[in-house]
């Protein structure tokens, strides 16, 4: 009996020792059977011809796709190596990724379809789309994935138009019309503007010509007005080097106001030279300015060049004397300045002495 039992376990034994290949083979060929929790989702929910979309792909399993990595890990796959040849006029893959969990899987795959219907994915091997080492790629495992269909809508049948329709008019935001037409309006007068600038470009010119002149002659004028004030309190100064300070202010203001050399011009000449800058004909406005400035001009040459002179000895002494009387200084300053401010002031004198 008891030789009968140990030919049983014997036997037994043999037969578990054969059959265990044939179960590690199946085990080893296909490891997708422990998979768990599966789950699929299109992302949007509802897909039209053209749209973007994402179909996720989830699983849980105990096999180890990132045996190296960490609890989160994420790999691009390759989509040339998914077997989707045949879909290639159904939907474009734009990018593929396989991504874990802990020890859940996912895989993401981003797509545009190109036409209505079901679509419908064959099936794969999943370590055939991985990048494996080489220890890995030649271990005789595989898992299946198979995607469900997926159903693509038509923007035909979600309006229920099947014509053409005519272009729609843009669209305008409230108050829009109102910015384009103050913009419009901006523009136009800014046109005009310019189109009248260019048109009086030569006035314009002329004008900022004349407020140059006008500008400097503003400031001669009042360098001249401040030097003849200081000269004038200045008690230490003789007769002469008055009247030399005094010819000098005046001489180089009139040189600059009516653009002609007066440094060189005699004391007589003063009025001729004069008709000239007017062209031979004096304005009234200003022949009373030129009879003080010239008699200004022949006193204090006078004073400076008949000092001890013969001619300054002769009688009465208050007309041949060279010295100034106790007020001349005053009248003789008060002529230039009264002569400035006609020249400076009236607007017509500058038209009629056509010094611009």
């Amino acid at each position: 009996m008891k030789k009968f039992f140990k030919k049983i376990s014997l036997s037994l034994v043999l037969a578990l020792f054969a059959a265990a290949p044939f179960f590690a083979q199946n085990f080893s060929e296909n490891v997708s059977d422990n998979a768990s929790e599966l789950s699929q989702t299109l992302l949007p929910l509802e897909v039209f011809v053209g749209d973007e979309a994402e179909l996720r792909y989830s699983f849980r399993s105990a096999v180890d796709f990132f045996p190296n990595a960490d609890l989160v890990m994420e790999e691009k796959i390759d989509i040339s190596k998914f077997p989707f040849k045949n879909l290639s006029e159904a939907l474009t893959i734009k990018s593929a990724y396989f991504s874990r969990n802990d020890m859940e899987y996912v895989i993401s795959l981003h797509i545009i379809p190109w036409r209505p219907g079901v679509i419908e994915f064959p099936p794969f091997d999943l370590f055939s789309i991985l990048n494996l080492s080489e220890k890995d790629k030649n271990k005789n495992i595989s898992y299946s994935i198979l995607f469900e269909p997926i159903e693509i809508k038509s923007i035909v049948e979600k309006t229920n138009l099947r014509e053409m329709q005519p272009p729609a008019p843009p669209f305008i935001i409230p108050g829009t019309t109102y910015v384009i037409f103050a913009i419009t309006l901006a523009a136009i007068i800014i046109f005009a503007l310019l189109l009248r600038a260019l048109i009086k470009f030569g006035d314009i010119r002329r004008w900022f010509k004349h407020m140059k002149i006008a500008r400097g002659y503003r400031r001669n004028s009042a360098v001249a007005v401040k030097k003849i004030k200081k000269l004038l309190k200045n008690k230490k100064a003789g007769d002469i080097e008055f009247c030399a300070a005094l010819q000098n202010i005046t001489r180089t203001y009139l040189a600059f106001r009516f653009d002609y050399p007066f440094a060189s011009v005699s004391a007589r000449g003063t009025r001729d030279a004069f008709q000239k800058i007017c062209l031979g004909d004096i304005p009234p406005a200003i022949e009373n300015s030129v009879e003080d400035l010239t008699s200004m001009l022949i006193r204090t040459d006078y004073i400076r060049y008949a000092h001890d002179s013969i001619e300054s000895q002769l009688y009465p002494p208050a007309e041949h004397q060279a010295k100034l009387a106790s007020n001349e200084r005053k009248s003789l300053t008060d002529m230039v300045l009264k002569a400035i401010n006609m020249f400076e002031s009236d607007g017509e004198s500058e038209e009629e002495l056509n010094v611009l």
